[in-house]
């Protein structure tokens, strides 16, 4: 049987702010534990906060390669003044180190193929200079995957996805990946690219 965390939960939560923060909710529960409980307690209270370093470490583990606000920005920008023979570059680029088998597709909605662990995604990332995608882009893309008999796909776009959209990606198996994700995949790429 396999345990999943609720998305609303404390650890979820902290799992998802700065690493920083479960750091002082650990150093907040010691203090309290040591200042109010009583002598007999204070220790076993203390190793309360135990949970609150491991979720600390944790965090920290996922957020190290993190890139800040401004850089998003940034990235963003410059994706945005992109041709595609250069987008598609840098995005295969960060596929790759992110241990993908990459394909290029010739024809229909998606771009790339990508294999890991023996499970297909198909990826559509030529919409990535679109202002906005709609439910029916959505819906073709997964009426191609279930065609094609992929595992799941993936939508990239800077521009804004409509509720629809979102409401139908989070019932189905087809990832997202808006402006915060093509920074992290051009960071990826260029760092491949230029290492």
């Amino acid at each position: 049987m396999k345990f999943k965390m609720s998305e609303r939960s404390l650890f979820a939560a902290l799992l998802r702010a700065p690493w920083w923060v479960s750091f002082l909710v650990m150093l907040a529960v010691a203090l309290v534990a040591g200042a109010l409980l009583p002598d007999a307690y204070k220790t076993a209270g203390m190793l309360g906060a135990f949970p609150f370093l491991v979720i600390g470490i944790m965090a920290a583990w996922r957020q190290r390669n993190a890139i800040s606000a401004d850089r998003i920005s940034e990235l963003t920008e410059q994706a945005r003044s992109m041709g595609w023979r250069d987008f598609s570059i840098l995005v295969e680029e960060a596929l790759r180190q992110q241990g993908f088998e990459v394909s290029r597709l010739a024809s229909g909605p998606f771009d790339f193929q990508i294999e890991k662990n023996g499970r297909v995604t198909l990826v559509s990332a030529k919409r990535w200079k679109a202002a906005s995608v709609g439910v029916e882009t959505v819906r073709e893309l997964l009426d191609a995957r279930e065609s094609q008999q992929a595992f799941s796909c993936t939508c990239i776009s800077l521009g804004q996805f409509s509720q629809a959209a979102l409401d139908l990606a989070h019932q189905s198996p087809i990832q997202l990946l808006g402006p915060a994700n093509i920074a992290q995949l051009m960071h990826d790429g260029a760092k491949s690219i230029q290492g």
